[in-house]
């Protein structure tokens, strides 16, 4: 059963829930609906279903008394798919029920009976039938001390409708005389709350579950820099239709998270239950990834004639360049090249709000001059904000943005050629942030921000929604492992 177990820890792991009071807001919420976690059961038993008739279940050895027994070989022959059907248990967990299970077995068997000076010993072969299993587990989930899901089984319940056993080979006309009473005895040993198979699911769950669940990534690398943190804030609770899952959503610097004073905005409460998953992104989530982009200096950027075509950044020319369009620069330094670097001031800010989001961000452009001789010499100053609209859009379980907008304005911070003119610093500006800046933020958002979502499980009917202070992803999944 453990393929069929990987396929449902998959599925409940896109993203398990809480609904608690915490100290502090998410940056990342989740929900999985009653359709999701029965698509995830069907999944789980469809792979059940498919694989089961190849596996083979380990040999039993004992001692009953005076007798000592090997079964061997043992197999499943015939597995009937039953009817599944995970519900809510309110602050508890899950309860799986499965019906109309059906199952054939074959072995070999074979004993030896010792007492005294009587020696009996016999092999053969058997084939098992049982029929109408039905069993009930309610599965607790919470959380360890590292933010990472668990889960165990609280109670189970099973019932068997029917047994019958067959033999063959050796004394097996005898053995059939009594294939009854041995039908029953296994009956009687398969159910009940404490019997073989209550103690099998237990076991899957308490223990290979269980290993599933922490091996649940909740920390994932981006841009080989940074890491966005979705460790659960509390334990998971579960509501009549849905499991809802509040994460930290932070993104920290992989070489050691840091504290940031940044607060993450209350979240939507949201109603939906349609769809098998709905996630919410906080705007905590991109601004603490800003911040930790900021406070290590990684938001700047040397703009050269590299970089921008066309001559733009000469200070000598016979149509346009820089030089022309600003004479001063053009004096003081002929024949010689531009060279820009650009810095944040501050920590850029993403808003989103009334259906659109936007960038908000301000930072100082250096200018300086490269005379042909070698030498460069700073000139001037500007300091620039910028106000910028994005369009979000989610595919292969990723997050891409794209620039609408991006309206700049400038003015003089510090200048070493005396007074000039915002207008026209604002039309060259304008041309490096058109051919450079606006390419550059492109390309970032071409690459897309993953969502916490594992292996094998991938978006269909996907719709995204911009609320306050947050994105909403609504979504139905397909496992495809």
């Amino acid at each position: 059963m453990m393929s069929s177990w990987n396929a449902l820890i998959l599925i409940f792991g896109v993203v398990f829930l809480i609904n608690e009071t915490h100290s502090k807001n998410p940056g990342l919420k989740s929900r999985i609906t009653s359709t999701g976690l029965n698509y995830a059961v069907n999944v789980a038993l469809d792979v059940l279903s498919k694989d089961i008739t190849s596996k083979k279940i380990p040999d039993q050895h004992g001692k009953s008394g005076s007798v000592s027994y090997d079964v061997k070989g043992m197999r499943i022959t015939k597995f009937t798919k039953p009817t599944s059907v995970v519900s809510m248990v309110p602050n508890t967990g899950l309860l799986w029920k499965s019906s109309g299970i059906g199952m054939s077995l074959h072995g070999d068997f074979h004993y030896k009976y010792k007492k005294g000076i009587i020696r009996i010993s016999d092999h053969g072969s058997f084939d098992l039938n049982a029929g109408g299993i039905q069993f009930q587990i309610t599965l607790t989930i919470g959380m360890d001390t590292s933010g990472k899901p668990t889960i165990r089984s609280s109670s189970c319940s099973c019932a068997v409708q029917s047994t019958s056993i067959k033999f063959h080979g050796g004394r097996a006309w005898i053995y059939n005389l009594f294939r009854g009473k041995v039908a029953k005895t296994l009956k009687n040993s398969i159910e009940g709350g404490s019997g073989l198979l209550c103690k099998q699911l237990t076991n899957l769950v308490n223990v290979a579950g269980a290993k599933k669940m922490a091996q649940l990534p909740v920390e994932v690398k981006l841009a080989k820099k940074f890491l966005l943190n979705y460790s659960f804030l509390s334990r998971p609770s579960f509501q009549q239709n849905f499991m809802e899952t509040y994460h930290k959503g932070e993104v920290d610097w992989i070489g050691g998270p840091m504290s940031t004073p940044i607060v993450a905005p209350p979240l939507p409460k949201g109603t939906g239950t349609s769809r098998m998953l709905y996630i919410w992104l906080s705007d905590f989530l991109f601004n603490t990834m800003s911040y930790s982009a900021f406070t290590h200096d990684l938001l700047k950027h040397n703009v050269s004639d590299k970089n921008i075509p066309g001559g733009v950044l000469n200070t000598t020319c016979k149509v346009k360049c820089i030089g022309r369009l600003i004479p001063q620069i053009g004096q003081k330094f002929p024949n010689s090249k531009v060279l820009l670097n650009l810095r944040s001031t501050s920590t850029p800010n993403m808003t989103s709000v009334n259906g659109s989001v936007r960038v908000d961000a301000a930072g100082d452009i250096k200018f300086y001059a490269q005379t042909p001789t070698g030498k460069t010499e700073y000139f001037l100053t500007l300091s620039a904000s910028m106000s910028t609209t994005i369009s979000i859009t989610v595919k292969n379980e990723k997050v891409y943005a794209k620039v609408l907008k991006l309206p700049i304005k400038v003015k003089v911070k510090d200048s070493k050629i005396g007074p000039l003119k915002d207008a026209m610093l604002n039309f060259i500006i304008s041309s490096v942030v058109t051919v450079f800046v606006e390419p550059k933020l492109n390309e970032l958002g071409e690459n897309g921000f993953p969502l916490p979502i594992i292996p094998s499980v991938h978006f269909v009917n996907t719709n995204l929604t911009i609320h306050q202070n947050s994105l909403l992803i609504e979504t139905d999944v397909k496992y495809t492992g």
